[in-house]
């Protein structure tokens, strides 16, 4: 299970929640008491927004807890909006393009999830993706699939319905082909002015 943070006030550093903290990400990555493995050490991520539009965004496969230019960013970095993810992965390769947290134009988000027979559905849901988008599919993932969707249906102007609606097609592929889980989503996104985030399952 992955695991994810997400701030929006007042700036702060980022390793105040990454790294620092009782229950920093970083701590919840090596001692997770919640999921199927008590280890996220299939990648990492951060994304944060400064003076640009675009977020700034950091990731790659090693653990966190071992990555000394982490500890460098977060130490040196301070944000209004950031977020964080580390990465158990659940059927694809563990490569930078599946880490977290995924990056399009403003946009940025993760995800916790997983979609039912997803290797079997691979190619139905690169179809779902629109041609627009599809130049942005580096990595192989439901998440990032369910994300370049969302894009299509109308992110910038509904970030809520089009994620709905994005989850709910994804869903339906599940559902038709009889894969159980149908779909678990638990998400944040975000375009440098607010935070959304969503569960569902």
């Amino acid at each position: 299970m992955c695991r994810f943070l997400a701030w929006i006030g007042e700036p702060r550093f980022l390793d105040d929640f990454v790294l620092n903290a009782d229950q920093s990400l970083v701590t919840q990555s090596r001692s997770a008491l919640i999921g199927k493995t008590s280890l996220n050490a299939d990648g990492f991520g951060l994304a944060w927004y400064g003076d640009r539009e675009k977020p700034c965004v950091y990731k790659d496969v090693h653990p966190a807890w071992s990555d000394e230019n982490l500890k460098q960013i977060a130490s040196h970095t301070k944000a209004r909006l950031f977020l964080a993810h580390v990465r158990a992965s659940t059927s694809t390769a563990i490569s930078r393009n599946n880490c977290h947290p995924l990056s399009r134009g403003r946009w940025s988000f993760m995800h916790n999830g997983q979609l039912g027979g997803h290797l079997k559905l691979r190619q139905k849901l690169d179809v779902m993706i629109p041609v627009e988008c599809y130049d942005q599919r580096f990595g192989a993932t439901d998440s990032e699939a369910i994300f370049l969707i969302a894009v299509g249906l109308g992110l910038d102007s509904a970030p809520i319905a089009a994620m709905e609606q994005a989850v709910g097609q994804v869903e339906m592929l599940a559902r038709e082909a009889g894969h159980t889980p149908h779909m678990r989503f638990s998400a944040c996104w975000s375009d440098g002015e607010k935070v959304y985030a969503a569960r569902y399952a």
